[in-house]
């Protein structure tokens, strides 16, 4: 077991918190005393010098902070420098949505009715680019699965790309005629009720038809990406080549576990290919930048988990690797630069202590590996556009966030600031620990984030509250600075007796795509396998009490909670499960298959990892909440799992949520809050709620 506190230190700050002034109910909850103030922000890099804003020392209002970057001397400015911004048209009013300025500022392009379009700016001309567009043809306009599971959300369905060069653009044609609809009902204030459709594919139905075009903004005839091969397939984000003369498409197999990079040329269409990657279980086709070019144009970086953990490779324009630049057990997060003349990356990672990140650079060849950052914390880098120096903001569980500046080399140049305050050490917090325990069959570290309640007595077991996510690859226990442990409701549960742990099993981001492979084809099973292992743990050194083992979750969390109660019902004693997918048959294709193949390939593992089959089971408390129209992870999941316990006779609790979609807003949001304190403090803390902790609606 590796753990960040030792127990005599833990010991000790269990000592200490108990000769520090406690928080009364109207401190806790107004804010009154603070212990850390927020960090500095960097506000701006100039040529010597970088700028932060925040708040003074001594509260009175914000400050500028000039530090310079060779001597690390700090002065108080009375105002940022005046930059000129870049020069930039205002965005016009356009008929459509998602309007993209070109890069030239020449044109705007946008989608209307699912038809593609362009404004000239010179003299405002509008050109209509496709015309075949309609409630099933999508042209520059995501079809529901591709922008939830491809594209992201962020890109609010947009599917079009302008060229580096604004003389193309690229586009996805998404036919979704073959892909089944989906009814969402709801009765808000209409007699007959309401009713919405979508184009929907679940586990094993028909897939959008998706086609990359490549057109002029001017108009003219589009040219297709020649793509040979059978339907279904998927091809997630295009890249444009930094000249603008060919785009490469990544194409994806229905499997998700073969992916090729092809050039596309625009004048023909014709394509080449560039990459192929397989993997035994799945590659992520949503997982981006995938590519970073060389501003050289000579080659470009990929960031790939083919070995086993998320690596960076260097290959030249025509797809022949040149190197592989880093090379080991653990994962790459994000390329901050990349430095062509010296020939080095700068990336972060999780390396030397889990649940950490960490900032390095690696030679192109490979050969040279440097930290950068230092100690036992949480980075947070912002690096100088010349990539001579960086900002860490730095933290642990046990220590919180300070600010220095460094060199290229990892070199300190000065603390700007540590943000603990005079009365950090005068009153009592909660005591935080990170910790990892083994897997039971000893294959890996499963991380622990323990908020231990107030004053804790040795002959007393407390409740726990265990908040998860649980999906492929997500992270939620990590080793960084909780502000919200001080004041507010982590810190009224901690004052109440309320262990609160936060747990990622093996197949989070953790332990690299080696653990998450474990998933395949079997989702739920090695969550709880995980989770059970670390409640077990709990209870046998933490003083947990096995018979209040609360979880609650939303989205993929809803899954995990419904299936703990059920299939784990004999450890997870009481949950609420929001959002929840409850049998795996009902949510999409492109998310569920990625992981379980289709019905028809994996009907056992359908089967075992669905919350239905085992709803007989249900035992401990369960609240189920649901929005009655979620577009997403579809109300029909909880209404599923609903009818069944009804079967059983099985007592539970529902809360259901009108014109509330995948997660819920206003006073709805204000609600489930107030209704999930008041469910921990019945059947957990067993006190009233203060009522501080509740919100009031607006």
């Amino acid at each position: 077991m590796r753990t960040f506190f030792s127990s005599a230190l833990l010991l000790f700050s269990f000592a200490l918190a108990a000769q520090q002034m406690p928080l009364s109910q109207e401190e806790i909850w107004n804010n009154s005393v603070t212990i850390t103030l927020p960090a500095y922000r960097v506000a701006q890099w100039t040529g010597d010098a970088v700028l932060f804003t925040g708040d003074a020392p001594n509260s009175q209002g914000s400050l500028i902070l000039s530090v310079s970057t060779k001597s690390g001397k700090m002065e108080t400015l009375p105002k940022l420098p005046a930059t000129t911004p870049p020069a930039q048209p205002q965005m016009p009013k356009v008929n459509g949505v998602n309007p993209a300025f070109s890069p030239d500022f020449t044109y705007v392009a946008y989608t209307r009715n699912n038809d593609l379009y362009t404004l000239r700016l010179s003299d405002h001309t509008e050109t209509r680019l496709t015309f075949d567009g309609s409630d099933v043809v999508l042209n520059g306009y995501a079809s529901w699965v591709y922008m939830e599971e491809i594209l992201g959300r962020a890109s609010a369905y947009r599917s079009f790309w302008w060229s580096p060069d604004s003389k193309h653009l690229a586009f996805f044609r998404s036919d979704d005629s073959e892909v089944p609809l989906f009814t969402i009902t709801d009765a808000p204030h209409q007699q007959a009720g309401y009713a919405e459709t979508m184009r929907y594919p679940k586990s094993g139905n028909p897939l959008p038809k998706v086609q990359a075009g490549m057109v002029a903004p001017d108009g003219g005839d589009i040219v297709w990406a020649q793509v040979e091969a059978p339907d279904p397939f998927y091809l997630a984000l295009p890249y444009w080549r930094p000249d603008g003369k060919a785009l490469w498409i990544q194409w994806s197999n229905r499997e998700q576990n073969h992916l090729q990079i092809l050039e596309a040329n625009i004048t023909s269409g014709a394509t080449r290919l560039i990459y192929e990657e397989r993997q035994d279980t799945w590659i992520n086709i949503d997982r981006e930048p995938r590519i970073k070019f060389l501003e050289s144009g000579k080659g470009f970086i990929l960031s790939s988990d083919k070995s086993g953990w998320q690596q960076l490779y260097l290959y030249d324009m025509d797809g022949n690797l040149l190197s592989s630049i880093t090379n080991g057990e653990y994962t790459v997060l994000n390329v901050l630069r990349i430095d062509e003349k010296e020939k080095y990356v700068y990336f972060t990672c999780y390396k030397d202590n889990i649940g950490c990140e960490d900032f390095y650079k690696a030679s192109f060849d490979g050969k040279k590996l440097q930290r950068l950052t230092f100690g036992h914390y949480t980075h947070r880098i912002n690096m100088s556009p010349d990539g001579k120096f960086f900002v860490t903001t730095y933290s642990n569980v046990g220590s919180p966030p300070q600010v220095a500046l460094c060199n290229n080399q990892g070199k300190v140049i000065c603390t700007v600031q540590d943000t603990k305050t005079p009365d950090f050490d005068r009153y009592q917090r909660p005591q935080v620990e990170f910790t990892t325990i083994k897997s039971a069959d000893g294959k890996f570290d499963l991380p622990l984030r323990i908020i231990y309640p107030l004053n804790m007595n040795p002959d007393k077991k407390y409740p726990v509250a265990l908040s998860v996510y649980g999906g492929p690859g997500s992270m939620s226990a990590r080793d960084g600075w909780m502000m919200n442990a001080f004041g507010g409701l982590v810190h009224q549960y901690a004052q109440d007796g309320l262990m609160q742990v936060t747990i990622d099993h093996r197949g989070s981001g953790h332990n690299g795509k080696v653990g998450q492979n474990e998933m395949y084809r079997n989702l739920g099973y090695w969550e709880i396998r995980d989770y059970t292992q670390c409640v077990e743990w709990l209870v046998a050194n933490k003083q947990a009490d096995p018979a209040k083992i609360f979880i609650s979750g939303f989205s993929y969390g809803g899954y995990i909670t419904s299936y703990a109660l059920t299939c784990g019902a004999e450890t997870f004693t009481h949950g609420i499960a929001g959002g929840s997918v409850t049998d795996w048959l009902l949510y999409d294709a492109t998310y569920t298959e990625r992981y379980m193949n289709t019905p028809a390939e994996n009907p056992e593992g359908y089967t075992k990892s669905a919350v239905l089959t085992y709803a007989d089971k249900l035992k401990g408390t369960l609240l189920l909440t649901h929005g009655l129209r979620d577009d997403n992870v579809h109300a029909q999941n909880t209404f599923e799992l609903v009818g069944l316990l009804e079967e059983y006779n099985k007592t539970f609790e529902l809360m259901l949520y009108p014109e509330n979609r995948h997660g819920y807003r206003g006073n709805k949001s204000i609600h489930s809050r107030n209704n999930d304190i008041r469910f921990i403090y019945k059947y957990l803390i067993e006190k009233p709620v203060p009522v501080q902790a509740l919100l009031r609606p607006n």
